[in-house]
């Protein structure tokens, strides 16, 4: 990560955010993990895992069925399996 320092500005730059890494579906190879996030927590995991991973992941929603009840579920995955462990460790998917 480099650090730039202009007009006494620090901005952190992360050189695997010059490419798209953000994926609109969920490839089959992708590890992944469920949580019940609402739209304002999902924006707060989005930018913490642009800032801290660095493979490719996707956010999307999803259904889940249990006997006849149904809940929306938001569903992260991670190209690279120490991206999720690292995402895991920082108890970032459950918001307060």
């Amino acid at each position: 990560m480099v650090t730039l320092q202009i007009w006494k500005m620090v901005m952190k730059i992360n050189p695997n955010n010059f490419y798209d890494r953000e994926l609109h579906t969920l490839p089959p190879h992708f590890v992944n993990t469920i949580t019940r996030a609402h739209d304002s927590d999902v924006e707060k995991i989005r930018k913490w895992i642009y800032e801290n991973c660095s493979g490719r992941f996707s956010i999307t929603k999803d259904v889940k069925f249990q006997g006849d009840l149904s809940k929306s579920v938001t569903v992260i995955g991670f190209e690279n399996p120490g991206d999720l462990t690292l995402f895991a460790l920082s108890g970032v998917q459950n918001p307060q």
